[in-house]
């Protein structure tokens, strides 16, 4: 892994003792991801076969792009992705507004880990090769500011690659619990990056096998009542962390897709979008 020198990079940014790089302005303004999340996570992501095929769609779809340059990780999290993509031999920047989700990513051994959210990292135009949003966009009230942001601070054709969950009728008390504003098809998505100056050149549905079980497990039960966020915790956990020959049997289920991906061949249906697009 790679230290990328952020000195150079706007006078908002400081390297504090621990070698995480912080905003001096930064607002601390709570994030629609819930506070207890980032450690939930960091308990299990590393274990998961939803993470764990969610980095390999992300890997392939970069695959077919030409990257010189870092990768910024935009609310990158505990640096699940960033971690799996430094594997693959792309160099990331990661940026996470959350200060838990930031030193999670720091103890993963991410080099280049930014505590701050776009706006007040202060990057100036035109420094980034290449970006990425996976499972992010849906956090924010306003997509289409945060995506003109990213346009702004890519290089041109510098390429954004984008994860998002699917289905306005997928929602669920999950999406509550997260903090989730929206769900989206590719149309919708397309049109989103279009309107911010982005040419999409690539994009797909995936987790096509599990539609159905996410359907009658979460969107139905959550039509008939709320469940609590205890509930939610445990429930998630327990998806997430299934018994070994149930976790082997998903990774064989789903490798397929990451067959597909790697050869440009778009999934017609899944419970995400992916989408890789150029700055126009």
């Amino acid at each position: 892994m790679t230290a990328i020198d952020l000195s150079g990079l706007g006078a908002n940014l400081r390297c504090d003792a621990d070698g995480i790089w912080r905003a001096r302005n930064a607002s601390h303004e709570k994030q629609s991801f819930p506070d207890e999340a980032h450690e939930l996570l960091f308990r299990f992501e590393d274990e998961s076969f939803w993470f764990a095929h969610r980095n390999a769609c992300i890997a392939a779809a970069f695959d077919q792009q030409r990257i010189e340059g870092p990768v910024l990780d935009i609310g990158g999290g505990n640096g699940v992705v960033s971690a799996a993509l430094e594997k693959h031999g792309l160099d990331t920047v990661l940026l996470e507004p959350g200060p838990d989700g930031a030193s999670n990513a720091h103890r993963r051994g991410l080099p280049s880990v930014v505590n701050a959210t776009l706006e007040e990292a202060g990057f100036p135009d035109a420094t980034f090769a290449a970006a990425g949003a996976f499972d992010v966009v849906e956090h924010i009230a306003d997509d289409e500011a945060i995506l003109r942001e990213v346009h702004r601070v890519l290089r041109p054709n510098g390429v954004l690659c984008v994860t998002v969950p699917a289905y306005g009728w997928l929602w669920s008390s999950e999406d509550e619990f997260a903090g989730h504003h929206r769900r989206y098809t590719l149309p919708r998505l397309a049109n989103l990056l279009e309107r911010c100056a982005f040419r999409v050149k690539f994009q797909t549905y995936f987790f096509a096998p599990l539609t159905l079980p996410v359907f009658l497990m979460r969107s139905i039960p959550h039509l008939l009542h709320r469940r609590s966020d205890a509930a939610l915790v445990e429930t998630a956990t327990k998806q997430h962390m299934p018994s070994p020959v149930a976790r082997r049997a998903m990774t064989a289920l789903l490798a397929p897709e990451v067959a597909r991906i790697k050869r440009g061949r778009p999934i017609p249906f899944g419970t995400s979008c992916l989408a890789v697009a150029v700055k126009a």
